[in-house]
């Protein structure tokens, strides 16, 4: 239950919904506003690894709540400030923020499972987890399109400061941190660089992950500027991120059963082009139908984001030592975020200059790369298998 609550807690973001869109209106292009996200993103993978060796090393417990009061002093200055380089710094704050935080609850909390011999448990833990994520979002964007009308779009980053500082309360007090033996730092980056030379699953997890996270990422921050560009009312928007977040909580519950027939990378990979290249047709469509477009669109990305997250930790945990485990989620972690935070000004770029469709179509074709590993690997065995006698 604590968990529970503190990942609740931890994704009380107000201002999701429209965060852009509030950018937008301090004067900033939509390139200008989506650099300030490439900020939050370089700076999350950059400090990704450093942060997952601090996690293993120092305590996950600590991290968690260093990273809470970080993350609520970061999106106080965003509603209290509108300078660009002010937001600059506060995005990269929020970056590491977050990469305090990446892997590191799982990390815990599957550790705890494993002393306890309930390891299977886990995977039905970490979808309820990640679905509170969801659900919280989901409640926290309704109420934060509200409560911008009545207020001030800059008022529901101060509400999400509020709702993030109550999460360290509650990982200090309830979060248990048992079931994991300390260890050096020098343990922790050598058990992590062993990995990742030794183990070529985890390679080819990593590099899909990576190229699947641009197509995951950019959905997420296309919703509101496809909103706006079909002409959605504020209010409304919102409602239909609730929407489809609870699309994403829906999924998330359902892993196993969604991804049983491609397995679990290559469903995501089909969901993200099948999305994509619907909604590049929603651009060419009439207003009505083009709103009908975009949602399917938008819905079926927004399974493909329900069930990412989960299926990056669930592999993880199975390649990772318990020594490293947060390490090797942040390298994970580290590969698509940083993947994105170099495409986030092109797909800005391509969305101002060229349109929707444009840009939809070239996340349609660096998602499909993502199948590039598993094609050679296949080529690979294939002639293995023409040598063999």
């Amino acid at each position: 239950m604590a968990f529970i609550f503190f990942r609740f807690s931890r994704n009380s973001y107000f201002h999701v919904a429209f965060s852009v869109l509030y950018f937008q209106s301090l004067g900033f292009s939509l390139a200008t506003a989506l650099s300030l996200e490439s900020f939050y993103y370089i700076a999350k993978a950059g400090f990704e690894v450093p942060c997952g060796v601090l996690a293993d090393s120092i305590g996950r417990k600590l991290t968690l709540i260093l990273g809470s009061l970080l993350a609520a002093s970061c999106y106080l200055g965003l509603g209290l400030c509108d300078q660009y380089w002010q937001m600059m710094l506060f995005e990269a704050g929020l970056g590491l923020s977050m990469s305090m935080a990446s892997g590191t609850d799982s990390a815990l909390v599957y550790d705890e499972y494993k002393s306890l011999g309930k390891t299977d448990e886990y995977e039905r833990v970490e979808s309820i987890g990640w679905g509170m994520r969801n659900i919280a979002r989901g409640v926290a964007s309704a109420f934060g399109s509200v409560f911008a009308t009545w207020y001030t779009m800059s008022s529901t980053f101060i509400l999400t400061s509020i709702a993030i500082f109550a999460s360290a309360p509650v990982a200090a007090i309830f979060l248990r941190e048992g079931g994991r033996k300390r260890t050096t730092l020098k343990g922790v980056v050598s058990s992590a660089i062993a990995l990742i030379r030794t183990n070529g699953e985890y390679r080819r997890v990593l590099l899909q992950f990576a190229v699947i996270t641009i197509g995951v990422k950019a959905g997420f921050w296309a919703f509101q500027p496809f909103s706006d560009l079909h002409h959605l009312p504020l209010e409304w928007i919102g409602t239909c991120f609730t929407a489809l977040l609870f699309i994403s909580l829906v999924a998330s519950f359902f892993v196993e059963r969604i991804c049983r027939v491609f397995g679990l990378l290559h469903t995501q990979t089909a969901l993200i082009v099948a999305a994509f290249a619907i909604m590049s047709l929603s651009f060419a469509s009439g207003k009505g139908a083009g709103i009908v477009l975009v949602s399917i669109g938008l819905a079926l990305h927004a399974v493909a984001q329900g069930i990412s997250d989960p299926i990056m930790r669930i592999l993880i945990n199975r390649y990772a030592e318990s020594d490293s485990r947060a390490t090797a989620m942040s390298v994970a972690s580290m590969a698509g975020d940083g993947a994105f935070s170099l495409v986030a000004p092109l797909f800005g770029y391509l969305i101002d200059k060229q349109g929707g469709a444009a840009a939809s179509l070239a996340v349609v074709v660096v998602t499909l790369v993502a199948l590039y590993p598993d094609l050679v690997k296949r080529q690979q065995a294939r002639q293995g298998k023409a040598l063999s006698p």
